[in-house]
């Protein structure tokens, strides 16, 4: 059984690692990993690994430099040392990239489970939660759906409910850079279903402006090489990229109009280098479960996350207009996907699912 890993010094350079098959002990269960998405938001967990603990959920023991990618998808119960949990249950949540995982599930109600792992136990709870999935459930295309957008469209909506509660923060327009992004996807249906009155503008590369401007959510789509054009308005930013040259842009064209700045992803993980040049108080760094923690906290038990399946359910029948899923089953052919990924280069209406 091999597992997919990349080199954490140089992200490109990735391997498939033959992995051992370790014994249960008391309180565990194997899991054999049906299938997973991979898209360019598993690469910002690389590129943050070392700053938010990515590298240490599935840990390379002994550690020679390389290191896991977490991704999202289903699982099925096919060994059991756990009371609790029954051969031929189905799992939705965050796993390696390979054949199989090992988890001590803890806090199991009728609907999630926590990986009790003593590893995993300093890293955000949200990563370490699994669902329980209905008999019949999480596959098909509404699984795959599921695996790719559920991720990406949580951490989009979460963004719009926090632009929500400020008002987005008195700006006039909401740009947001690397519009053709699923997560960007997302965050644009989310703001076109709220009552926010603010313009909302996509920034893309060149060769994506048709797809982009094809999606039907983005008020104006515009080209990074043509940021002069943007309306000088107050604007806040909404920056999934991370590429400091566009950020330097964005600064010096919105000057004292830019209301607030919050920094998401690292799509153009290349090109990151500073801050978003914006004062401090003016800019932050999201980090959706922790957001989603303290707007539960808020709005009371079950609220924010009933809101959030209401909208995922409708935000990802929207997206089998434009989405075209790729199937790959072996360590190569994801690695030949990856190389893509690295380089910028996938086409944005492509989802990769992985089913080793």
């Amino acid at each position: 059984m091999q597992r997919f890993e990349v080199n954490r010094q140089a992200f490109i350079e990735w391997r498939g690692q033959e992995q051992t098959k370790p014994v249960l002990v008391e309180g565990e269960v194997r899991l054999a990993i049906d299938f997973f998405a991979f898209t360019a938001n598993n690469l910002t967990y690389a590129v943050a690994g070392d700053m938010l603990g990515y590298w240490n959920f599935f840990p390379v023991v002994p550690d020679d430099g390389y290191g896991v990618i977490p991704v999202w998808g289903f699982a099925d119960v096919i060994e059991s040392r756990c009371d609790e949990i029954l051969v031929g249950e189905r799992l939705y949540g965050y796993f390696q990239p390979s054949g199989e995982l090992v988890i001590a599930p803890t806090n199991v109600s009728s609907s999630v489970l926590i990986d009790g792992t003593a590893h995993r136990q300093s890293l955000p709870v949200l990563y370490n939660q699994y669902q329980r999935i209905a008999k019949g459930q999480g596959g098909g295309l509404a699984g795959r759906l599921q695996a790719l957008l559920g991720p990406l469209y949580m951490t989009g909506y979460a963004i719009a409910d926090q632009l929500a509660v400020n008002q987005c923060y008195g700006a006039q327009q909401v740009v947001i850079v690397s519009a053709s992004s699923k997560t960007s996807i997302g965050l644009a249906e989310a703001l076109a279903e709220s009552d926010q009155s603010s313009k909302v503008v996509g920034l893309t590369s060149p060769q994506n402006v048709a797809f982009v401007e094809g999606l039907g959510v983005y008020d104006q789509v515009v080209a990074y090489d043509a940021i002069d054009s943007l309306s000088n308005s107050s604007a806040v930013v909404i920056d999934m990229a991370g590429s400091g040259e566009t950020a330097e842009k964005l600064r010096e064209h919105f000057a004292d109009e830019l209301n607030y700045y919050i920094s998401v992803g690292l799509t153009h993980w290349d090109k990151a280098r500073g801050s978003s040049g914006a004062p401090q108080e003016r800019h932050e760094m999201f980090f959706a479960p922790t957001y989603i923690i303290e707007r539960t906290k808020a709005l009371g038990p079950g609220e924010f996350n009933r809101r959030l399946q209401g909208f995922l359910e409708r935000a990802s029948a929207k997206a089998v207009t434009w989405l075209q899923l790729n199937e790959v089953d072996n360590v190569e052919a994801l690695g030949a996907l990856y190389t893509d990924i690295c380089a910028g280069i996938m086409d944005p209406s492509e989802g990769i699912i992985c089913k080793l």
